[in-house]
């Protein structure tokens, strides 16, 4: 049978490679020479370092934060306030005043300037605290290598935790509101992210991120967001195996769609409906081993050997689909497996096909089923 047809001839993975004989070394890369071949383990791309920022930077101050503003000897101003869809803060005789992106000590500055135009307190007199109560949800978006790009909605609070929060006076640490939650709110960064220049837009600045380090163990840099942050992750012109795991910037799973008719199993159809599909397998499994999971490997093997399968993926590159087919038995039994063994990513189909033996005998129990006399009326 022919290999099914794509549109391209180098895929989105080496593995996926249209030419399945190719040896080790000799399968197509998937962009350069530099990128590795197919079946290269924990491959990273070598990336020059980008200039790191030496030391997490502070939180700042988004719409929806509370804040707790405490004056000295003027109970009636101090409280706890929120931040204005507009980015300000209303105090009383002072009016509004922005607070969008200040950090503690900017805005406690920027409260006092105000109250101190006001007439209110002299320079020399006014001290003045700053201190976060809960940080809200923001919106920022996220284009580049990574599944799902857009805009998304990250460290969304729950209606008990605002409760919980009017108890106290002040302190909250939103891990949410972070870079990792960002990204993985749009799926995961792809296996062709480079990771050495993660870019964050704000107000004009551009801060620069190594996150290598989240595979390799190294220091990353992170850095808390606010409401219109743009985050941009570069693509990097190569597949890298090593970014095919489970991390805290990709997925931990990823659902697939099998489909399984073959006939190694007693009841195979069931047992393959029966799998919960949404839970998928973990992120970094291939497909050898999710077409065991789908029980279509093993049996007799004078009747089983010859089935293949097909793994459908979309091309993230192209935006198109594409179906790469596989000998089974080439997958168990050739020592260069992995460079015929494609990773599984979200939102891929599998299916299985008999063998010619399995779909000869199909075929002659139907025939038989069609021309044999029914049960019952053979001796009349």
């Amino acid at each position: 049978m022919d290999l099914p047809q794509n549109f391209n001839d180098q895929l989105y993975a080496p593995e996926t490679s249209k030419k399945p004989e190719h040896r080790p070394g000799k399968s197509p890369s998937y962009a350069h020479q530099r990128c590795a071949p197919a079946g290269a383990p924990d491959f990273m791309l070598a990336a020059k370092r980008a200039k790191q920022v030496r030391h997490m930077p502070p939180m700042r101050y988004s719409p929806g934060d509370r804040l707790n503003v405490m004056i000295f000897d003027s109970e009636e101003l101090s409280g706890d306030y929120a931040v204005n869809l507009d980015g300000t803060v209303n105090l009383p005789y002072a009016g509004a005043i922005n607070a969008a992106g200040l950090t503690n000590s900017q805005l406690s500055h920027r409260i006092a300037r105000a109250l101190t135009k006001k007439g209110l307190f002299t320079a020399e007199a006014s001290q003045i605290s700053v201190q976060p109560v809960q940080y809200s949800a923001v919106n920022v978006t996220v284009v580049g290598a990574v599944f799902n790009p857009g805009r998304v909605t990250i460290n969304a609070v729950r209606e008990k935790e605002r409760f919980d929060a009017r108890k106290s006076k002040s302190g909250d640490n939103p891990l949410e509101r972070r870079v990792p939650a960002a990204l993985m709110a749009v799926g995961g960064v792809r296996p062709d992210a480079d990771l050495s220049k993660v870019k964050v837009y704000r107000q004009g600045k551009v801060h620069t991120l190594d996150w290598r380090g989240a595979f390799s163990g190294l220091p990353v840099d992170d850095m808390p967001l606010i409401e219109g942050d743009h985050i941009e992750i570069p693509e990097a012109g190569c597949f890298q195996s090593a970014l095919v795991r489970p991390s805290q910037i990709t997925p931990g799973a990823v659902r697939l769609f099998i489909s399984n008719l073959t006939q190694p199993g007693l009841n195979n159809a069931n047992s393959v409906t029966n799998q919960d599909t949404s839970g998928g397998v973990p992120y970094g499994t291939r497909l050898l081993q999710a077409l065991v999971q789908a029980n279509c490997v093993g049996g007799s093997y004078s009747s089983n050997a010859k089935r293949y399968a097909v793994l459908i993926t979309r091309n993230p590159k192209t935006r198109k689909t594409e179906v790469i087919q596989r000998a089974i038995e080439d997958l168990v039994r050739r020592s260069d497996r992995d460079t015929i063994n494609p990773f599984l990513m979200p939102e891929d189909a599998i299916a299985c096909y008999d063998s010619s033996v399995i779909e000869f005998r199909e075929v002659m129990n139907t025939i038989y089923g069609t021309i044999a006399p029914p049960i019952g009326l053979s001796k009349l």
